[in-house]
């Protein structure tokens, strides 16, 4: 990625590289896709930053066992993207049992060629 505009498969493959992260807690690459400054709101109104996140994930406080994903919708809009993904997820949060679909909506944004979560919010659908 130059100065163009971002395209859609730009944005599915960062989707796709941060659901693999994701997946196995790979911290490092979390590092890379999520900017410093990320705010996301969970379900409960929380705010989360980026260190919490990857504080979460260095902890193993979420362990994924199965999950797929579906992208909904992607808007673009020159060097910023905005993305909702449906995520159908079973696992465990802190030890407890967790298992559904959640909507996540993110929002990409390029810096020095590299697209990055700035931020995002998720909920769980109806069961």
């Amino acid at each position: 990625m130059e100065h163009s505009e971002i395209t859609r498969e730009h944005v599915v493959e960062a989707e796709n590289r941060l659901f693999s992260a994701q997946l196995t807690s790979d911290v490092a690459l979390l590092d890379q896709l999520l900017h410093d400054e990320l705010v996301a709101v969970t379900p409960t109104g929380e705010i989360v930053t980026k260190e919490m996140d990857l504080a979460a994930h260095r902890a193993k406080t979420m362990v994924i066992e199965d999950a797929s994903t579906e992208i909904n919708d992607l808007r673009i809009m020159g060097d910023t993207a905005l993305s909702v993904v449906t995520m159908t997820a079973k696992g465990k949060v802190m030890g407890a049992p967790l298992e559904g679909k959640f909507r996540y909506f993110r929002i990409w944004k390029r810096f020095d060629g590299i697209l990055k979560v700035v931020g995002a919010s998720f909920m769980q659908l109806g069961l």
